[in-house]
């Protein structure tokens, strides 16, 4: 069984590639490129019910099945927990079965200021499979220590990706 399973998470290193691909004083960016076997459509049809893959203890109010996507030009990937409610990015572009588009900075970087534009992309593969490709652009940091921030949401983003491609693991 212990075989089994680092031979699975060595599959899963090898699919999935995460990294910082730009950093400076005032801004970072961070890609994320990974495998599903899924078909792009039920993958992004699974990305639009966030609050039944994204981790609880990343939401604002303890509780992930509050948060929602609502896919259309200014909709809000928001959470709403009764008369708690947060706003974590906005929709800007949405390409239904494709790609996502989102404005905002995301968690904590919400209170820095800054801005950030985050992109989904769905792509089918000639084996009905779906490369993921996730890129987040972060600017306008003001003293603060941009290399750290970028590999905490690198970290936190990496998790939640990964609970997204666990709900097609058999």
């Amino acid at each position: 069984m212990k075989i089994i399973t680092l031979l699975l998470l060595v599959l899963a290193a090898a699919t999935t590639k995460a990294e910082v691909t730009e950093v400076s004083e005032q801004h970072f960016v961070i890609s994320i490129n990974i495998g599903i076997d899924a078909p792009s459509n039920q993958v992004y049809d699974q990305f639009i019910q966030i609050g039944q893959w994204w981790q609880d203890s990343h939401t604002w109010f303890g509780d992930a099945s509050k948060m929602t996507i609502e896919p259309k030009a200014n909709g809000c990937f928001c959470e709403r927990n009764g008369e708690q409610q947060a706003v974590h990015m906005t929709l800007s572009q949405i390409n239904p079965g494709k790609s996502v588009h989102m404005t905002g900075g995301l968690g904590p970087l919400s209170s820095l200021a800054v801005n950030g534009y985050m992109t989904w992309n769905f792509e089918a593969t000639e084996d009905n499979t779906t490369n993921l490709k996730l890129n987040y652009r972060v600017t306008r940091f003001v003293n603060q220590k941009t290399e750290d921030w970028a590999k905490a949401v690198e970290g936190v983003l990496m998790q939640q990706v990964n609970n997204l491609k666990t709900k097609f693991e058999h």
